[in-house]
């Protein structure tokens, strides 16, 4: 996916290059068609472990195995469809909890 997002092939993602990745995947039909999302910004800032407002391949990483672990409820090593949509809905009640204030 990072590979997917890094457009210009610099080793960062930016938010712009992000919103870019999601608006491809969401034409084809994928989760980000469906729902409002965090933006990428705010998605971002979550990982960005050096805070420069942009990705490393290294930050995307470890921020996926970090939003893996996190859904991985029964922490079997595998993410059911359930507890996707469950970790997926929590994160978006955090972001929108976020906004509204």
């Amino acid at each position: 996916m990072f590979e997917k997002m890094d457009a210009n092939k610099d080793g960062k993602v930016t938010a712009a290059e992000m919103d870019a990745a999601h608006a491809e995947i969401a034409g084809k039909g994928g989760p980000h068609a469906k729902a409002p999302m965090m933006s990428s910004t705010d998605k971002i800032k979550a990982i960005d472990t050096n805070h420069d407002g942009v990705l490393s391949e290294e930050e995307h990483e470890a921020g996926a195995k970090m939003m893996f672990d996190k859904m991985d409820t029964d922490k079997d090593g595998f993410l059911t469809k359930t507890e996707m949509e469950a970790g997926h809905a929590k994160m978006m009640s955090k972001a929108a909890a976020k906004e509204a204030k």
